[in-house]
């Protein structure tokens, strides 16, 4: 067997041993692509949201705003199984407006549909997926906001963080309701150590609008919340779900529907088996001023 002069190793053996450096090279940018593309990353917060698809009219006597907002849990049930036909179901009657929270994307438009294009398809709605977290270089997660009025315009604004994980932001946006703007905030507040600050950002928004305006989402936090109970004692806030603080498991509530300038008439608490959380729906009219005499 021939041997390397350098070496005294067998030519094969020698072989081997230089070929070793390409592999870890290999296995080393391999490492670092699995790193980097699994890693979270707030979503870009100038990239413009598109608006898809068309709305589907509905009889109504056009009077009433019908507010739906669904934390859908990416679309698995208590029974662990993603169905978005089952999270489509939730809501009985058709609504103008829906905001969705813990909304998963696609990763391209070119593959597939995000799961707000899949619930807009099934609702005969136009949607808009509000991205929070980028993951293997896509938007990936996020909320949403559906609706059959026109939408006039809709920003994201990010919202304070210091864990460096599980970003949140709040979608805020205007659509035309009785030849009025309303001003809809879509959020989702953080559960851990931001959810204060993040609390505390949302609210500021929220009285900051000019009425009509809506605050709806999972915002994380029940009625006995220092900053929640100084906000739902405002005379100009109405909680549409007042008269059902709890869930049917008992649990105080944590997803809200909440508005200033609207007059709710009704509102209601959805249990469901497609989410880890319940669903809310209200009607609302719009508070017209008391003419002067």
């Amino acid at each position: 067997m021939s041997c390397d002069p350098q070496t005294n190793l067998p030519v094969k053996a020698c072989a081997r041993r230089r070929s070793r450096p390409w592999w870890a090279a290999a296995l080393l940018l391999a490492l670092v692509v699995v790193v980097d593309g699994s890693r979270c990353t707030p979503a870009d917060p100038n990239q413009p949201i598109q608006i898809i698809g068309s709305a589907s009219p509905v009889e109504s006597d056009g009077s009433v705003l019908r507010i739906g907002t669904f934390n859908i849990h990416s679309g698995k049930g208590r029974d662990r199984k993603t169905d978005l036909a089952r999270t489509a179901s939730v809501f009985k009657m058709p609504l103008d407006v829906v905001g969705l929270n813990e909304v998963r994307g696609t990763w391209s438009q070119s593959i597939g549909l995000n799961q707000a294009e899949q619930l807009s398809s099934l609702w005969g709605m136009q949607s808009a997926f509000i991205p929070t977290e980028r993951r293997w270089w896509h938007d990936h997660f996020g909320n949403a906001l559906l609706t059959r009025l026109p939408i006039r315009q809709i920003q994201r604004l990010p919202l304070p963080g210091l864990r460096g994980k599980a970003f949140r932001c709040a979608a805020l946006s205007q659509v035309e309701f009785q030849k009025r703007m309303v001003q809809v905030l879509t959020v989702h507040v953080d559960s851990q150590s931001d959810r204060g600050p993040q609390l505390q950002a949302v609210i500021a928004m929220f009285l900051a609008l000019q009425p009509p305006a809506i605050l709806m989402g999972d915002l994380n936090s029940t009625s006995d919340d220092p900053q929640m109970r100084e906000l739902l004692a405002r005379p100009d806030v109405v909680d549409a779900q007042q008269e059902t603080p709890l869930d049917a498991r008992g649990r105080k509530r944590i997803d809200w529907v909440l508005a200033r300038g609207l007059r709710c008439r009704s509102g209601q608490v959805v249990e469901n088996e497609a989410s880890d959380h319940p669903a809310l729906v209200a009607e609302f009219e719009i508070e017209h001023p008391t003419p002067t005499p």
